[in-house]
């Protein structure tokens, strides 16, 4: 199929490759600046480097516009032909802009020497600020680029409609999976309905590999969480850590019911979805 032909001109449905050729002409964070296959070690590290630095921005950003939960609830890959999918479009998204920044970053750093020091001539180093500045500017790109995207309406639509491809079937548990199950099969909150790894999937689970950045964020976000515990909600958290029971944390705070116990833990775990959406 010829790239300047739309796929509404066909008077047929297009096939997935014929689509993936579209898009890839026609949307640019679909693009590429260079073809992975053809990147050097070099090359990967550079880009890997980039791309962990924008994770924690994206993650952010991501959130604020309507990703209900961690990104890690909703990475799932699958191996096809040597070559990994994602099925979810909003981490395929964020991969895919990723991916576009990085290997920009790294085409520029490893441009012609006067390139090179004409963009860090820019910059002072001496600044005590100069992180934060680089933060801030980091945060209010990939916010830009959001909402360039419409990352909102993208997200809202995801929420709403979901499939079992969306989430990642290696993480156990899955609240957001089991969330859509529930819906899916009417199910009272109560009853628990195993999520189901995408049959088709090219790898099993007992092969999976922990990906570390995901548990850093992960590390990250509950450290979020922990700050905003007041000290008695922190008491509270550890005992029921350790296995005390509701009366039993009664006891030991000097409260005379587990009530306010009770009332402690609901607002916890407010606290919890507004800091981490788990």
């Amino acid at each position: 199929m010829p790239l300047d032909t739309t796929l509404l001109d066909l008077d047929r449905a297009p096939t997935i490759l014929e689509m993936r050729a579209f898009f890839k002409k026609h949307d640019w964070s679909a693009a590429k600046i260079s073809e992975p296959k053809s990147r050097s070690s070099e090359d990967l590290e550079t880009i890997s480097y980039v791309q962990r630095i924008m994770d924690e921005a994206f993650e952010k950003e991501a959130r604020a516009r309507g990703l209900s939960a961690w990104s890690g609830y909703f990475d799932n890959s699958v191996l096809v032909n040597g070559e990994k999918i994602q099925n979810n479009p909003l981490i395929a998204l964020q991969d895919n802009v990723e991916d576009l920044v990085s290997d920009g970053v790294r085409m520029l750093l490893t441009g012609p020497d006067e390139i090179v020091d004409g963009i860090l001539s820019q910059f002072n180093f001496d600044d005590p600020e100069l992180d934060k500045k680089a933060d801030d500017f980091l945060h209010t790109a990939v916010g830009t680029m959001l909402d360039v995207m419409e990352y909102d309406q993208l997200a809202g639509i995801m929420e709403e409609f979901s499939a079992a491809e969306d989430f990642n079937p290696y993480v156990k548990p899955n609240f957001r999976a089991q969330d859509h199950n529930k819906s899916w099969y009417h199910t009272e909150a109560k009853t628990k309905v195993e999520y189901c790894p995408d049959p088709e999937a090219m790898l099993p689970p007992d092969r999976a590999v922990v990906d570390p950045e995901q548990i850093a964020i992960f590390n990250l976000m509950m450290e979020d969480y922990w700050e905003v515990l007041d000290d008695t909600e922190k008491k509270i958290f550890r005992l029921s850590e350790q296995g005390y029971k509701q009366h039993e944390v009664a006891k030991i705070l000097g409260y005379a019911g587990n009530s306010a116990v009770c009332k402690r833990l609901q607002k916890m775990r407010v606290k919890l979805k507004d800091v981490t959406g788990i």
